[in-house]
C-alpha cells in the first residue's frame, strides 16, 4: 500500500484550475490511489471558492503561510513570475514539502539553488512541466539519455508562437487574427510577448543546456529574436524556397572546447522536415548524442490541459517513492558562450549559414540552411 500524498496548489490560473480538474474528476486522472487535493492558495480566494462549488472540500485561503503550515506533503507552485513565485518555493522545501512546479522563470534562474535546497531538506524538486507541457523532455533529458554524452539540442519549446506561425502558414492570415485564434483555444495569454519575443523558450533552453550538458547558463546571456513581426509575406518567401518558419531553440556544446553555441529565433525550416509538421501548440525536439544518435520528442507544449499532463506525472512519482533524495546538479560555468551571428531581436534578414538540421530519418542531414526570417 502507498501512502496517500496530500497537495496543496499555488494558483488558480490556467494552469492551476486544469491541475484542480485534473485531481477531482473522476475518471480524468490515474493516481486516486496516490493523492489527496487538500487546499488552494490563490489571492482572490474567496471570489474563486464562490465560482467553483465543485471543489467545496479543498480548503482555500489566500495566505501562503495557511499553506506552509499546513500537513500537505506537496506543492505545486503554478502562480508564474519570477518573485514571489521562488522564495515561496523556497519556503516550501524549508516547511518540509515537496515542490512541483511549471514555472520556466523560476528553475532557469533559481534552478540551481533550489535543488540544492531540496537535497539537504531530503525532499523532492520536480519541474517536467516547466519545459515542455506534455512533452517529457527533462526525463527524457535527464534520465532516458543520461547514459550518453549529449552533444546537441534543436526544439520547438513555445507552443503559443508555434500555433501562431503554423496558423498564418495554413491559412495566411495575419499576426492578430493568429494571436487571437490562439487566445480562443487557450494557447495564448492577453499578453503574448514573451512567447514571441523568445524570452520563455530561452529559459527553457537554458534549464535543457544544464540537463543535457551540465552547464549553469543565465538564460538572458542566450541571444533571442523576435517572431512577433512576422508576416504572410515571410511564409511565402519560404514557401519559394521550399520551407516554412519555425521558433527554434538551439543549443549544441563542444567539449573539448568548452564551448556552447545556443540561440532562439524563428528560421526557415524544410517542408519536409519534423519541425515544419509540428503545427498548432505542439512542441517537437530532436536531441543528439555522442553514442544514440539523434532522439525525438514530441508532444502538446500549451495549455493548461497539456501541462497538467506533466503537473500529475511529477506529483505520482513523488507520490509513489516520497523518500527518493534527487541528487543536487553538479554544473559548471567554466565555459564559453559563442557569439551569435545575429543581434537580439534584430531587423530581416537573419542569416545563420551555419545552421544545419540533422534530422537524418528525414533526409535532411545535408540540408544547409543559407537564410532564415
Amino acid at each position: 500500500m502507498i501512502a496517500r500524498c496530500r497537495v496543496a496548489l499555488l494558483g488558480f490560473g490556467t494552469v492551476g484550475s486544469a491541475v484542480a480538474r485534473r485531481l477531482t474528476h473522476p475518471d480524468a486522472v490515474p493516481c486516486e490511489n496516490y493523492l489527496d487535493f487538500t487546499h488552494i492558495f490563490d489571492r482572490r480566494s474567496s471570489m474563486k471558492r464562490a465560482a467553483h462549488p465543485e471543489l467545496a472540500g479543498v480548503v482555500w485561503t489566500d495566505r501562503i503561510d495557511d499553506i506552509l503550515q499546513s500537513d500537505v506533503d506537496v506543492i505545486v507552485e503554478a502562480i508564474g513570475g519570477v518573485e514571489p513565485a521562488a522564495s515561496w518555493v523556497a519556503d516550501s522545501l524549508l516547511a518540509g514539502k515537496s515542490v512541483v512546479t511549471a514555472n520556466k522563470q523560476v528553475v532557469a534562474r533559481h534552478g540551481v539553488r533550489l535543488r540544492r535546497l531540496a537535497a539537504r531538506q531530503g525532499r523532492q524538486l520536480r519541474f517536467e512541466a516547466a519545459v515542455g507541457g506534455a512533452m517529457p523532455i527533462v526525463r527524457a533529458v535527464a534520465e532516458g539519455l543520461a547514459g550518453d554524452r549529449i552533444t546537441r539540442v534543436e526544439a520547438i519549446l513555445n507552443g503559443t508562437t508555434n500555433a501562431v506561425l503554423s496558423q498564418i502558414d495554413a491559412t495566411g492570415c495575419s499576426m492578430d487574427t493568429a494571436l487571437a485564434d490562439a487566445r480562443a483555444k487557450g494557447y495564448a495569454e492577453a499578453d503574448p510577448s514573451s512567447d514571441l519575443d523568445g524570452e520563455d523558450a530561452r529559459a527553457k533552453l537554458a534549464i535543457l543546456c544544464g540537463l543535457a550538458f551540465g552547464l549553469h547558463l543565465d538564460p538572458i546571456r542566450i541571444p533571442v529574436r523576435s517572431a512577433a513581426h512576422i508576416a504572410p509575406s515571410d511564409f511565402d518567401d519560404a514557401r519559394r524556397r521550399g520551407g516554412t518558419i519555425r521558433q527554434l531553440a538551439h543549443a549544441d556544446y563542444d567539449y573539448a572546447a568548452s564551448r556552447l553555441t545556443a540561440w532562439v529565433a524563428p528560421v526557415v525550416v524544410p517542408r519536409s522536415s519534423i519541425f515544419a509538421r509540428t503545427v498548432g501548440p505542439a512542441n517537437a525536439a530532436v536531441v543528439t548524442g555522442a553514442h544514440s544518435g539523434e532522439t525525438g520528442i514530441f508532444g502538446i507544449g500549451a495549455g493548461g490541459d497539456a501541462t497538467s499532463v506533466a503537473v500529475l506525472s511529477d506529483l505520482m512519482a513523488i507520490a509513489r517513492d516520497r523518500a527518493a533524495i534527487v541528487p543536487a546538479p553538479v554544473l559548471t560555468t567554466q565555459f564559453e558562450l559563442q557569439p551569435s551571428d545575429f543581434e537580439p531581436i534584430s531587423d530581416l534578414p537573419l542569416r545563420t549559414s551555419d545552421f544545419v538540421l540533422r534530422t537524418s530519418d528525414l533526409e535532411l542531414s545535408s540540408i544547409t540552411l543559407t537564410e532564415a526570417v
